[in-house]
């Protein structure tokens, strides 16, 4: 085995001993030595794992998965699952005064945070000071896979945060930039794909020695490694408009390097019940047992007027025995009245999400959406922007087990279709409101680049779901696809209702806190580039 190599951002982060716990997803320890066994003759690799059990508890805290579905709720469907413009909330929080009007809502924006750094990141911080101690560099290359894809959530959401410093011995951690931060994840990201793939070549691909503590791929370092490639296009994509030079080199050393990025729904990055891990998706819960969630107005607008094969599979028809009811109906985001409607709007159509349907990380069919857009703008991605918008949109449907992605594709006549709310008109979006979306699927080769790009997005956006938060990262970088703006906009000027809402506004709390409190203050006054407020674009959110 190779000696143990440090890297310089983990150094940072080690600067204090852990204690460790045993976390095993088996009680079988008779078994240990079959679990454990290295077919490569290498005997320290697959030994005395079972410590490593917090990669189990990394992955059920990207998006917080658990008996109680609360921070679910908070952390994705209230913030990402709204804004995204693929649900609506069902219920009166605070009145009309919450999170769907604009009205920042500590109950939900502090739980992000909270998820973060209290949750994930001391898992992570466990499993480096494992692998240092074990002399174990391929699972610091996995820890800093999924740390990665976690935190750029977290930094998505507010801009700047504690994250190249987390770990020191300071209990007051300095924000970084954003522009720091991704600089630090392309960084890490590039470390750790050199460490499995290395790791792979001198052990084989089939060697797993955390299969037992990994709920996405069972420990295989290769589908790690196309996961983590695919990561880096995302995250070189999404500072395509604020540092675009180093955006296309990025996004091209991502489509050269080895194993390349995700192609095949076999490869797609998804949580699931795992051996005893018994995963149920949080919601099925909030959109049966709370009654809290329905589908978007948007949602119904792509996906009936699209005649899209999806729309059963994404959603179940309407219970609504009201006059004029129709088979799907969707609830405007920011809905009027809400306080007063939420039971009627719960007749609306409900996500078809069951408590078996797997939590969706990363697919194939994003990656194919992002060559496009590469593709588009000249950028090396290994085919033309039609063929890869096109092989997007049939991956999307073969995931969803659908036919007719064919026809799909090449329709030039169907259109987003406009949205009669029938339980209180104020709520509805009419043909001639100049908000619904005139663009069709069929691929254009006279199109300017804007509007093809409006093509790639919204097949995009649809093929994401439902994963609001990326959805909405990628509506807040590129204005597309053209969503409607909430109905009320109770923010009181800090939020443009035509912009939409651009982030959340860091927690109350953080600001209460004595050690915390003039770090996030000074982040603001130095970092943020605005004011605290849900109106303030990201770093990378530089699109004219």
């Amino acid at each position: 085995m190779k000696r143990y190599k440090l890297t310089n951002s983990i150094r940072k982060a080690v600067t204090y001993t852990v204690a460790f716990l045993f976390f095993a997803l088996t009680a079988c320890t008779d078994k240990f030595d079959e679990y454990n066994t290295n077919p490569n003759g290498v005997s320290d690799l697959g030994k005395d794992n079972l410590e490593y059990g917090f990669f189990s508890a990394m992955q059920l805290q990207v998006f917080p998965i658990g008996d109680d579905s609360n921070p679910y709720q908070r952390m994705c469907n209230l913030i990402g699952d709204i804004y995204s413009c693929y649900l609506t909330g069902t219920h009166s929080w605070n009145g009309d005064n919450n999170g769907m009007t604009y009205v920042p809502y500590e109950d939900w924006i502090r739980v992000p945070y909270e998820v973060a750094f209290s949750r994930f990141m001391p898992n992570y911080y466990k499993i480096v000071a494992l692998a240092r101690k074990d002399n174990k560099p391929d699972a610091l290359a996995l820890a800093q896979i999924l740390k990665v894809f976690a935190m750029h959530r977290i930094t998505d959401m507010y801009g700047p945060i504690p994250y190249s410093r987390l770990g020191g011995e300071s209990k007051a951690t300095p924000y970084d930039s954003q522009e720091t931060i991704y600089k630090t994840f392309f960084k890490e990201l590039e470390e750790a794909v050199t460490e499995l793939n290395e790791f792979v070549e001198s052990y084989g691909a089939s060697m797993k020695p955390y299969k037992n503590f990994d709920l996405i791929y069972g420990g295989d370092y290769v589908k790690w490694i196309r996961f983590a490639n695919t990561l880096r296009l995302r995250l070189a994509m999404r500072i395509r408009y604020a540092d675009p030079v180093t955006a296309k080199k990025l996004a091209e050393d991502a489509i050269k390097a080895p194993y390349g990025v995700i192609t095949e729904n076999a490869d797609n990055a998804l949580l699931k019940t795992t051996g005893s891990t018994i995963i149920n998706h949080p919601l099925k819960m909030i959109w049966d047992d709370y009654q809290d969630t329905r589908m978007s107005a948007n949602m119904e607008s792509f996906l009936v007027g699209y005649k899209d094969p999806r729309l059963p599979v994404y959603f179940q028809p309407a219970t609504s025995t009201a006059a004029n009811a129709r088979q799907y109906m969707g609830v405007r985001s920011g809905a009027a009245y809400m306080r007063v409607l939420y039971n009627a709007y719960r007749a609306f159509s409900s996500p078809n999400v069951t408590v078996s349907t797997p939590v969706q990380w990363m697919v194939a069919a994003e990656s194919w959406f992002l060559r496009a857009e590469g593709a588009l703008i000249g950028w090396d991605m290994s085919g033309t922007a039609e063929n890869l918008y096109v092989e997007g949109i049939k991956k999307s449907f073969e995931q969803r087990g659908v036919s007719g992605a064919d026809a799909y594709s090449q329709n030039s006549t169907n259109k987003p279709a406009a949205v009669q709310d029938i339980i209180y008109f104020g709520n509805s979006v009419s043909a001639s409101s100049g908000l619904v979306s005139t663009s069709t699927v069929k691929w254009n080769a006279a199109a300017s680049t804007e509007e093809s790009l409006e093509r790639i997005i919204t097949q995009k956006w649809l093929a994401l779901f439902p994963d609001g938060q990326e959805a909405w990262s990628e509506f807040r970088r590129t204005a597309y696809p053209k969503l409607f703006p909430v109905a009320t906009n109770n923010s009181g000027g800090a939020v443009n209702t035509l912009k939409q809402i651009r982030r959340i506004p860091y927690p109350n709390e953080e600001y209460q806190n004595p050690t915390a409190g003039p770090e996030v203050t000074k982040a603001v006054a130095e970092l943020l580039g605005g004011p605290d407020t849900g109106g303030t674009q990201l770093w990378w959110d530089k699109k004219k």
